[in-house]
């Protein structure tokens, strides 16, 4: 079933022992509360983790700054990204220093540059079951403060938050998606020969 911003906003309050709202606009403290963070948690929550359903992918081909030294060329980032972490199919734990972002540049010397990136979701029809929990739970954190005037019960949800993060949502993941791509020259008897230390992906 889709979850709802008060839907969201309520699970939160709930976790918190508030009282629940009845609408986002009404003048209370707790909705108050929902509608000051409500939006740079979701964003907060999307960038922390790889969800499936954020996940998109975009050629980019228009050079948009020309960097004074470094790179050959900056490509803009699509207005919806929040958070790159594969470009021409090097993951950013493993590119050693083939691409880089700079503000909301792409820095490369290759073209086209085609990237994976996580997306501002904004319709919460589109939220899977462990992100709205996730999303919940890190709201809680944040408003609990406000509300209840609680640091305890703020730890305790952003502790919360962090295992669910950590441990559910990448392990769900991790049945639902592939292994990052490998360049052509990754199993080269030539590169093989050249470098002593070889990263354990390659084997």
């Amino acid at each position: 079933m889709a979850a709802s911003e008060m839907t969201i906003c309520n699970l939160a309050l709930g976790k918190i022992g508030a009282r629940r709202i009845i609408a986002l606009d009404e003048e209370s403290n707790e909705a108050r509360a929902c509608r000051l963070h409500y939006a740079e948690t979701r964003d907060e929550v999307l960038r922390s983790h790889r969800w499936n359903f954020a996940i998109k992918r975009e050629t980019l081909t228009t050079v948009a700054t020309l960097p004074a030294f470094g790179w050959k060329a900056g490509y803009a980032l699509p207005m919806d990204c929040l958070r790159v972490f594969e470009v021409n199919g090097w993951d950013y734990s493993r590119r050693e220093s083939v691409w880089e972002i700079e503000g909301r540049f792409v820095m490369i010397n290759e073209e086209p540059v085609d990237i994976r990136y996580i997306a501002r979701i904004e319709d919460s029809n589109l939220f899977d079951a462990i992100f709205v929990e996730a999303f919940a739970t890190k709201l809680a954190s944040k408003v609990a403060m406000p509300i209840q005037g609680s640091v305890q019960i703020s730890g305790e949800m952003l502790g919360q938050y962090e295992k669910l993060v950590g441990g559910k949502a990448r392990r769900t993941d991790a049945f639902e998606g592939r292994p990052g791509r490998r360049p052509a020259w990754a199993g080269s008897d030539l590169v093989r020969s050249r470098f002593q230390s070889m990263p354990a992906w390659w084997g």
